[in-house]
């Protein structure tokens, strides 16, 4: 009995071999045909791909060339601009000098000359002149912006009694920090402060009538509604030389046009000045020689320049 149970049992291991066999080809050919259908996708899909970057390489392309030519139209405009604002300021220039401004006051020329020889005669007895000035001023032309720093208002300057090529700025109306620039090149060409030291002043100045002279600062301080103060600042050491209360009472703006100066500190062949305006004679402009040592007021006048309309003043021969 053995012998033909191994005999039936044979075929039925055969069977199930080939059996077996035939499922694992159909799996096989299932998962290859699963497989050559999605290699067919991702390369419907890497195809249409790369059709939308070309399309869009060539957009960008396109935007790019377009932004140059308008680049390049901005810049031809900018330059035309340019010249033609170059030939208004020299046109202007020269009206300015076929033009000249009017004096403060038109009287008659006899007058004038008997006024001349007067205040010349009471100003040999209180004032004496330091310097015979042989030059005067010709013409004044109108203001050119050199940068945009900054607040909208403000001050630069350079030391009006030195040879020093520093330029010092005073942002604002109203702060406790002075910028210095080494020379007018970093100043006009880098942004912001980036090439400028700080000088930190002992007190906040207000206005911008402050003024650089033989290696000092003269600023204009005032304490809540106090009276104003100018103080001398030396700006080697950094330290305060002196201060003095301006003796003036009632002050008001002294140019109609910057109500935020209410004393302008000047300097000419003469020395210190400082310009002013009171409530006494508010439609005119005040002055006052300063010792440039102590601060000490040596003389005061009153002019016939009117405030109104004005947004600067200076000093120039006595």
């Amino acid at each position: 009995m053995a012998p033909w149970r191994c005999l039936l049992l044979l075929p039925l291991l055969a069977a199930a071999a080939r059996a077996q066999q035939q499922q694992f080809m159909e799996y096989v050919e299932r998962r290859l045909t699963l497989l050559e259908e999605r290699i067919s996708q991702w390369h419907d899909q890497s195809s249409r791909y790369s059709t939308e970057l070309r399309d869009f390489k060539n957009q960008v392309l396109g935007m790019l060339e377009t932004a140059e030519k308008e680049r390049e139209a901005m810049r031809s405009e900018a330059e035309s601009a340019a010249v033609r604002v170059d030939r208004l300021e020299r046109e202007v220039d020269y009206l300015e000098t076929q033009n000249p401004a009017p004096p403060c006051v038109e009287v008659d020329e006899t007058l004038m000359e008997k006024q001349v020889a007067t205040a010349k005669q009471r100003k040999n007895e209180k004032y004496t002149k330091l310097t015979d000035c042989s030059d005067t001023i010709a013409s004044v032309r109108a203001m050119k912006i050199l940068k945009r720093f900054g607040s909208t208002s403000g001050l630069w300057t350079k030391d009006a009694a030195g040879n020093s090529e520093k330029i010092y700025v005073f942002d604002g109306t109203a702060n406790d920090t002075v910028y210095v620039f080494p020379r007018m090149r970093e100043f006009t060409l880098f942004s912001a402060t980036r090439k400028a030291a700080r000088i930190k002043l002992p007190y906040p100045w207000v206005g911008t009538g402050h003024l650089v002279y033989d290696g000092h600062l003269y600023y204009i301080r005032q304490q809540g509604p106090g009276p104003f103060q100018v103080i001398k600042f030396n700006l080697a050491n950094k330290t305060v030389v002196d201060s003095s209360v301006f003796p003036a009472e009632e002050q008001i703006p002294v140019f109609g046009l910057s109500p935020f100066t209410y004393i302008e500190v000047a300097a000419d062949e003469e020395g210190l000045w400082a310009i002013y305006a009171t409530k006494e004679d508010e439609k005119n402009i005040c002055l006052a020689k300063l010792d440039p040592t102590s601060l000490d007021i040596e003389q005061m006048w009153d002019t016939p320049c009117p405030r109104e309309n004005a947004e600067g003043a200076f000093v120039v021969c006595g």
